[in-house]
């Protein structure tokens, strides 16, 4: 599996070309890891890689097909580079897939992902449709964050209701104060706001261009006891925060689309 590190006088990052996956994104101002990789994750492309920002595309979830692979299969292909430039203190680095036909998705697109890699880290992923005729996707930059510990993070920035998984897409009032005591599969839809995470050992701010959900994902314990590719335990430790597309995104003939997370 290749692996890609940038480090410039802003910030340091590795992307691995299977699946355009980041694995670590550490700015320097503080030298802090602000993503969750899990030490099981099977790193041989024989699966999806646990932790990290893997990419969902063209659906996020469960595809209505059973047997096809969660999230899509962008995550499970292996990616180019098609352009760098680097500078001191930012690095813009742009990869594509091999390809992007596949079972469960009968449009011809075109996908692009962007890196801005300083400072901040701004992941762009861009669809367009190069085909004869419309076809609609969902998306998803699936952030895994590092937390100190589950029960002490807070979140700000999301209102309204969310659509809750964990009950079968009952719709319930985004909780204020927004932490954190059990299994948690959210989509909160509509959100405007950036989303404020703070931890005892640090805040972040996590930005969304071009969505139509806020996903929030923390499998508690019973759930990460049944993941081999992830310790028991480990749950405590992140927190997936998702810039996502998930009631459908249609794109007529030539017609493109971005959708962007800013991590801060």
């Amino acid at each position: 599996m290749s692996i890609i590190s940038i480090d410039n006088q802003a910030a340091s990052l590795e992307l691995s070309l299977f699946g355009a996956h980041v694995l670590s994104y550490m700015p320097k101002k503080d030298s802090r890891q602000r993503l969750y990789m899990s030490p099981c994750a099977l790193m041989d492309g024989s699966k999806a890689i646990r932790g990290g920002i893997p990419i969902c595309w063209p659906w996020f979830g469960q595809h209505e097909a059973s047997s096809l692979p969660a999230h899509g299969y962008l995550r499970t292909r292996v990616w180019r580079i098609t352009r760098i430039d680097d500078d001191l203190r930012e690095t813009r680095l742009q990869l594509q897939p091999g390809r992007t036909r596949g079972e469960g998705f009968d449009g011809c697109a075109d996908v692009t992902l962007t890196l801005l890699v300083g400072d901040s880290l701004s992941l762009s992923l861009d669809t367009q449709n190069i085909g004869q005729q419309p076809f609609s996707y969902n998306a998803a930059l699936h952030s895994y964050f590092r937390v100190s510990d589950i029960h002490k993070v807070r979140l700000a920035g999301l209102d309204g209701d969310y659509l809750d998984k964990v009950r079968d897409g009952q719709r319930a009032p985004t909780p204020d104060p927004y932490t954190f005591e059990g299994e948690t599969d959210r989509i909160h839809l509509c959100q405007t706001s950036d989303t404020l995470l703070t931890d005892p050992d640090y805040e972040m701010s996590i930005g969304h261009r071009g969505h139509d959900s806020i996903v929030v994902w923390n499998p508690w314990q019973q759930k990460s006891e049944a993941m081999a590719d992830m310790p028991d335990g480990d749950y405590r430790q992140m927190l997936c925060i998702e810039t996502a597309i998930t009631q459908g995104k249609r794109l007529a003939p030539d017609e493109q689309h971005q959708l962007v997370q800013i991590i801060d």
